[in-house]
C-alpha cells in the first residue's frame, strides 16, 4: 500500500485497505468447515481465502483512497462470498463470535503454519474462532508508524465501543457487547500497542515475543495496533467484524482520520504522555462489556478528527454513520435485538446472514 497522509500538512490522502473475517454457519447455527470448498467455488479470486479455522473466510480489499469505492468493494466481496457459501449449503455471517458453540469448533484450515500455531497455543485454539475487522492505513515510514501506534493507545477503547458486534455465544446472551474481546485475551500477544519511540524498539519487542515463544513469527503477534508484517501500513485490529458494510466503512473512515490526526500531532511537535497499560486494558474491558457510552466516545473521536475529515471530504459520511449508530444501535445492540426476537433458532442465524448481506444487494 503506498504511503500518504492528510490533515493540515496534506500532500496525499492516506490509503486504506480492509480485511474482514466471517463465519460459515449451517442453517441451524453449527459451524461449517467448508471454507476451502467455498473458495474453490470462487475460481481463484485472491481477495477471498480461508482463515485460521476451516469455518472462517477472510476477504481483503484492494488499496483504496475513497470511502465510496471502499464501500462498493466491501459490498461486492460480501455478495460473492455469500453466493459461494450458499452453493455450499451454508450462511456467511458477520459476527465477532460464533453464536452457537455447535459443530467442530476446533477444525483448523489446511495450512502447516496454522497447525504449528494450534500446537503452540492449544487453549486459544480450543476456544474456537473469533472474527475481526482489520483496517490498514498506508504509512511507509516505520519510525512514524511506531510513534503513531504509541499515540493510538488511548483511542483504542473508543474504536472498540463503536465496533462491538458479538453479544451472543453458546446460544445465549453473554452479557458482553464484544465477547470476542475477552475470548481473544487467551492469545498472549493480544494487547494494546507498546510505547515505542521508533521502529527499532518496535522490532526489538516483536523479536523478544517470538524468542520467548509467545508468537511463532511477526505475523502471529496480535497487537491491537501493529506495523504490518506484509505491507507498508499500520494495521488496526481492535474491532469486531462489522455486522454491516456501513459499520465497516465507518470504522475505516474514522480510523484513517484518527491516524492522520496523530501524524499531524507528531509533525506539529505536540507532547503526549502515553497512558499506562493497565488503564488502557481496563478501558478496553469496559468497552467490550458495553459500559462505555457510544455517544460520548463518538463525540470525543469526532472532536479529534473533524479537521482531518474535512481535509479528506469525509465529514458528512462519517457524521451520518455516527448518527446511524446513535439511532439504530451498534452491531452488538442490533444483534441482541435479533436474538431477543428469534432466540437460539435458525431464524436468528438467517437474520444475521441477512444483516451481513441484505437481500437487496444480491441482484
Amino acid at each position: 500500500m503506498p504511503p500518504g497522509r492528510a490533515g493540515s500538512h496534506a500532500d496525499h490522502v492516506l490509503t486504506m485497505g480492509v480485511e474482514e473475517e466471517f463465519f460459515l454457519l449451517e442453517p441451524d447455527g453449527a459451524v461449517a468447515p467448508k471454507a476451502s470448498e467455498v473458495v474453490r467455488r470462487l475460481g481463484g479470486d485472491h481477495r477471498v481465502k480461508p482463515e485460521y479455522m476451516a469455518y472462517q473466510l477472510e476477504t481483503t480489499t484492494s488499496v483504496q483512497t475513497g470511502l465510496d469505492r471502499l464501500r462498493r468493494e466491501l459490498t461486492e466481496l460480501r455478495v460473492i462470498a455469500s453466493d459461494a457459501a450458499g452453493l455450499s449449503g451454508t450462511y456467511l455471517v458477520a459476527s465477532g463470535a460464533a453464536p452457537f458453540r455447535a459443530g467442530p469448533v476446533d477444525a483448523l484450515s489446511e495450512q502447516g503454519r496454522y497447525r504449528e500455531v494450534a500446537r503452540r497455543f492449544p487453549a486459544a485454539t480450543e476456544a474456537g474462532a473469533c472474527c475481526g475487522c482489520h483496517v490498514h492505513i498506508g504509512v511507509s515510514d516505520r519510525d512514524l508508524a511506531a510513534a503513531v501506534l504509541t499515540r493510538l493507545r488511548p483511542w483504542l477503547p473508543a474504536l472498540l465501543t463503536l465496533t462491538v458486534n458479538s453479544p451472543v455465544s453458546g446460544a445465549g446472551d453473554t452479557g458482553w457487547a464484544s465477547y470476542r474481546y475477552p475470548t481473544q485475551l487467551r492469545w498472549p500477544t493480544f494487547r494494546p500497542p507498546g510505547i515505542w519511540p521508533d521502529a527499532e524498539r518496535y522490532d526489538n519487542d516483536v523479536r523478544g515475543l517470538i524468542d520467548a515463544g509467545t508468537a511463532i513469527d511477526a505475523a502471529g503477534v496480535h497487537f491491537l495496533g501493529r506495523i504490518s508484517a506484509r505491507y507498508p501500513t499500520i494495521e488496526i485490529r481492535v474491532a469486531d467484524t462489522g455486522l454491516s458494510v456501513d459499520d465497516t466503512v465507518l470504522f475505516a473512515g474514522v480510523t484513517r482520520a484518527l491516524v492522520a490526526a496523530l501524524i499531524d500531532d507528531i509533525r506539529d511537535g505536540a507532547k503526549v504522555l502515553p497512558p499506562a497499560g493497565r488503564l488502557v486494558s481496563d478501558q478496553l474491558l469496559a468497552a467490550a462489556r458495553g459500559a462505555s457510552g457510544t455517544g460520548d466516545e463518538a463525540a470525543r473521536l469526532l472532536k479529534k478528527i473533524t479537521p482531518q475529515l474535512d481535509a479528506m471530504g469525509d465529514t458528512a459520511e462519517i457524521y451520518a454513520g455516527v448518527e446511524r449508530l446513535r439511532r439504530e444501535g451498534t452491531g452488538a445492540e442490533r444483534q441482541r435485538q435479533l436474538f431477543q426476537r428469534y432466540g437460539p433458532t435458525s431464524g436468528f442465524v438467517g437474520a444475521l446472514a441477512a444483516e451481513t448481506v441484505p437481500v437487496m444487494l444480491f441482484r
